[in-house]
C-alpha cells in the first residue's frame, strides 16, 4: 500500500496578462520523478506541472510540488510511481483551481490525468538520500 505522508508546494509561477475575453487554448506539460529510499520503504515524488496557451497568449502557470510517501516492501516501483502520482495530483488540481479563482478569473479545473505504468522508467541507482532529512522540512 502506498501512503501519502505529506506534501508541499516548492514554487508557483503565474502570469495572466491575456486581454479580458481572450479564448485560451491551454496545453499541459507534466514531469514526475520519484526518488526511492529503499531501506526505509519511503520515496519522494517531485511533480513539475506547466500550463500555457498554445497560441502564445501571455498566460502561464508553473507549479513544482514535492511529496513524501511510504510503501510496503512488496510494491513494484512502477506501481509506486503511478500510485504516488494519483495521490498527489488532486492537490495540484486544487492549487491550480484556487490560484486562478483568487486571481480574478474563473477557477480553472484541470482534467484528471493518469500515468501509463508501461511508460515508467526506473533507475536502480543508490538510495535518494541518507534517510535523515525530508524535503518537506
Amino acid at each position: 500500500m502506498i501512503e501519502l505522508k505529506g506534501y508541499k508546494i516548492n514554487s508557483i509561477q503565474f502570469e495572466n496578462k491575456a486581454q479580458n475575453g481572450t479564448q485560451l487554448k491551454l496545453q499541459n506539460q507534466v514531469k514526475y520523478n520519484v526518488n526511492y529510499v529503499d531501506a526505509e520503504n519511503r520515496c519522494i515524488g517531485i511533480l513539475d506541472f506547466r500550463i500555457s496557451d498554445a497560441d502564445m497568449n501571455p498566460f502561464e502557470i508553473r507549479i513544482e510540488m514535492v511529496a513524501e510517501f511510504t510503501y510496503t516492501a512488496d510494491e513494484q516501483k512502477p506501481d509506486i510511481h503511478t500510485g504516488s502520482f494519483d495521490q498527489m495530483f488532486p492537490f495540484l488540481r486544487q492549487a491550480v483551481n484556487t490560484l486562478t479563482s483568487v486571481s480574478g478569473m474563473p477557477g480553472l479545473l484541470i482534467p484528471l490525468m493518469k500515468l501509463d505504468k508501461s511508460s515508467v522508467s526506473v533507475n536502480n541507482n543508490a538510495d535518494a538520500d541518507d534517510g535523515e532529512s525530508t524535503p518537506l522540512n
